[in-house]
């Protein structure tokens, strides 16, 4: 009996070391808390909740319907469509140029779909905002980069991303992300995961995207991403880092985001008023538009909503 004892003594020992070890994990020490680096983050300990809501990001993205007219072989007009979303940056529309670009035409056909000769006359993008479509005027479009910025008309004015922009070029692997997208474009969905790498693999130029342009993220993109926000956090406050732009299907947790860099780069350049947050309005109208005409289309095409056809790789 006295084994026994023993045995039933010890059993009560060990559980109670087992209660008080859960009790005591459930209020960490402070000197494990987190705290304020000047770095971006690789959790959301820091982020305030009652500030830094991503239902606000959310209310920025708008869809976008673009409206491409094509002469065919024949002269015949053949006119297309195409929908995709982009982000509100006060009177500014930001997306990625695929999303709002057509630059072929394909037609299914019993033997699979075939790429017919045209050339295209006319493009035009609209903001479908609270049913109405409103026309945008482009202020840049680079096919190589692919960037595209539109100035919102007079007195249509949705609601701005909610903070600032970030620094790109600070994004370390592991840093924690939101991706807020409208995948297969029905409606906003936000999503969690990290920067899983720092640049995009040689794949991507299948398509004629940049993989020095981009970095990877954890959780992969859908039709209907692309051209909407990805979100760091940096010391608790939430950043604009880079816009979606693809995924490879065969996983769909490798998916990568244009840097927030590249593009602030690329608009600088082509519009030199245009300050770096893109409040202040242009002061100069001409148009710029880089890679986009029938002779520069090269080997990008485009990557309708629909996906890219026989490729492994999707918007």
């Amino acid at each position: 009996m006295k084994p026994k004892r023993r045995w039933h003594t010890t059993r009560l020992l060990l559980g109670t070391l087992l209660l008080s070890g859960c009790a005591a994990a459930a209020s960490a020490p402070a000197g494990f808390i987190p705290s304020p680096d000047g770095r971006y983050d690789n959790h959301t300990y820091l982020v305030d909740p009652s500030r830094m809501d991503v239902a606000r990001v959310a209310d920025s993205i708008v869809s976008l319907v673009t409206r491409t007219t094509f002469a065919g072989p024949g002269g015949e007009i053949i006119q297309r469509s195409l929908e995709g979303s982009g982000v509100v940056l006060g009177r500014f529309v930001l997306t990625a140029e695929h999303t709002v670009g057509q630059h072929t035409l394909e037609i299914p056909t019993p033997f699979g779909s075939v790429e017919l000769p045209v050339l295209k006359k006319n493009e035009e993008t609209f903001l479908r905002w609270r049913g109405v479509d409103y026309p945008l005027r482009v202020l840049y479009k680079d096919q190589a980069d692919d960037i595209a910025l539109f100035e919102l008309p007079a007195g249509v004015q949705p609601p701005s991303f909610p903070h600032p922009l970030g620094n790109s070029d600070d994004l370390q692997v592991g840093n924690f992300i939101y991706v807020v997208g409208n995948p297969m474009n029905l409606g906003v969905n936000v999503r969690e995961g990290i920067v899983s790498a720092l640049r995009a693999p040689g794949e991507v130029s299948r398509i004629g995207a940049k993989g020095e342009n981009a970095f990877m993220v954890s959780n992969g993109l859908l039709p209907g991403d692309s051209g909407t926000p990805v979100i760091g956090i940096r010391d608790g406050q939430f950043e604009l880092v880079g816009i979606s732009q693809g995924t490879i299907l065969q996983n769909n947790r490798l998916g990568w985001v244009i840097r927030i860099n590249v593009i602030r780069d690329s608009l600088r350049t082509a519009q030199a008023h245009l300050d770096e947050r893109w409040a202040a309005p242009p002061r100069t109208l001409p148009v710029s538009v880089r890679g986009t005409g029938e002779a520069g289309a090269g080997s990008f095409l485009s990557w309708p909503a629909s996906g890219f056809k026989g490729s492994p790789l999707e918007p």
